[in-house]
């Protein structure tokens, strides 16, 4: 960590969670069953199975995916990472437009509001940084994994914002 407190980068591995499987599963399913459909039925049903192979990609990008917290000079960047090698910008703000923030377990935050984007690795007991964030769509909570540096910028700097 340099001397300014400036500046902290952390990633984390996304755990696979029992929503995130059956939807891969209904996208295998329901594309296999378009495949069938429309080699006995209709040729109709393959623009479904083109599709459902777009569909099929995309879960398996998913399916090996990390979340990149990255803090510079007040500016927080949330990244996905897909199949270590193709990034994403998921969400980005500036910490004056942060009403309020929580560093803890994600059940004990809810006096922010219902999470609306989840950037955490699914993990039970995993510390979460939980915001209260403003935005030009509107506000937003979200909540991710600081790692150590970016937990010790927001008690020393942002403190105030503490919920």
């Amino acid at each position: 960590m340099n001397e300014n407190n400036s500046y902290s980068e952390y990633a984390v591995e996304v755990q696979q969670t029992a929503q995130m499987r059956a939807k891969q599963v209904a996208v295998i399913g329901v594309t296999a069953v378009a495949l069938v459909l429309s080699l006995m039925v209709y040729w109709g049903f393959l623009l479904l199975v083109a599709a459902g192979a777009v569909g099929c990609y995309l879960a398996y990008l998913s399916s090996d995916m990390e979340y990149e917290t990255i803090f510079l000079d007040g500016s927080l960047e949330i990244s996905a990472i897909y199949k270590k090698s193709r990034r994403k910008k998921k969400f980005q703000c500036e910490m004056k437009s942060v009403a309020a923030y929580y560093v803890g377990q994600k059940k004990d935050a809810v006096r922010l509001g219902k999470i609306t984007k989840d950037f955490s690795s699914h993990v039970d007991g995993n510390t979460c940084c939980v915001m209260k964030v403003g935005t030009d769509k509107g506000t937003h909570v979200i909540c991710f994994e600081p790692g150590e540096e970016l937990e010790e910028i927001l008690d020393k700097r942002y403190r105030t914002l503490k919920a």
